[in-house]
């Protein structure tokens, strides 16, 4: 018994003629006739009965009828879904993403993929930037969006693996707590060098925040604090400032979370600000729905003015 048999028996059950049903499928009424003899032989119970008014069902045919009429919608089913995955309209689709890009971009670029295509499911994952990277880089999560800045050295590191774009650009605000709040805007760093600064940590494979004020303090060697803290991640930064631990510099996203007893200041010094880099590999094509979510990051992306 197979897809074809059962199309067959639920179309002559639905035109109660052998006749009618041998037009409708474009066949000839014996190949028909052939068909449903055959199956009945498979079945070894007997499927129909025909009578003066036409073709009646037994009552097992009765039940391989509502078989059939299963079949024949899941299969229509399958067929619509399946169209809707290769135009990537449906389906899921992974993506890591920093929290710096998160906190003000991502909710604009997931109403615009939920209207686009409502039927494909996003997850979505902030793990660590490397850890993002790595995922990327394994092939286990097909697009990322990591923090940088230096995008040129990134580029250069792994430019022949990943295809990189800029997803936005991010300006460096510093974040101080309330005692603070009486401070200019824009204020000097050189001002602020007596207070404990709160800076992420280090990562081998990226240039982040610390290496940034490495190369400003090599040159204004006056902005330099007296002492430095080291924490997790710049969102665990902020209830230390609020809670007055420390001074943060934070890329302006950070203000989106309005987090209570912190306040931002422009910073007077030069300080480049930081990409979000959009990566996925060269060398692997994407699935459809993540070639839509790329499409609506790319497009969100170039909506965005660069800072200086």
């Amino acid at each position: 018994m197979d897809s074809r048999q059962l199309h067959h028996f639920r179309t002559i059950v639905d035109h109660g003629s052998f006749t009618q049903a041998a037009e409708t499928l474009r066949l000839t009424q014996p190949s028909l006739s052939l068909t449903v003899r055959r199956l009945e032989e498979d079945l070894n119970v007997k499927l129909l009965s025909r009578g003066r008014s036409g073709v009646k069902t037994t009552e097992a045919g009765e039940f391989l009828y509502g078989v059939a009429t299963s079949i024949d919608t899941l299969l229509t089913t399958a067929t619509t879904r399946l169209a809707e995955i290769a135009a990537g309209n449906a389906g899921s689709v992974t993506l890591c993403s920093a929290p710096e890009f998160n906190w003000l971009f991502m909710p604009t670029v997931l109403r615009r993929m939920r209207e686009r295509a409502p039927q494909v499911n996003v997850s979505l994952s902030d793990v660590e930037p490397t850890e993002t990277l790595k995922r990327v880089l394994e092939g286990t999560v097909g697009i990322g969006i990591i923090p940088s800045t230096n995008p040129q050295r990134f580029q250069h590191i792994y430019g022949e693996q990943l295809t990189i774009n800029r997803a936005a650009d991010m300006e460096f605000l510093v974040a101080l707590p309330q005692r603070l709040s009486h401070l200019p805007d824009p204020v000097r760093l050189s001002a602020l060098t007596a207070e404990t600064w709160l800076l992420p940590q280090r990562w081998t494979e990226l240039s982040g925040l610390p290496e940034l004020l490495d190369q400003l303090w090599a040159t204004a060697p006056e902005c330099k604090p007296a002492t430095v803290q080291e924490v997790s991640t710049l969102q665990t930064g902020l209830p230390l400032v609020a809670g007055d631990y420390g001074i943060s510099l934070m890329p302006h996203t950070a203000q989106a979370l309005g987090q209570r007893g912190v306040h931002f200041r422009r910073i007077e010094e030069h300080l480049p600000s930081m990409q979000a880099l959009l990566i996925h590999r060269a060398d692997r094509a994407l699935t459809p729905a993540a070639q839509t979510l790329l499409d609506v990051l790319l497009d969100t992306s170039s909506e965005l003015p660069p800072t200086s």
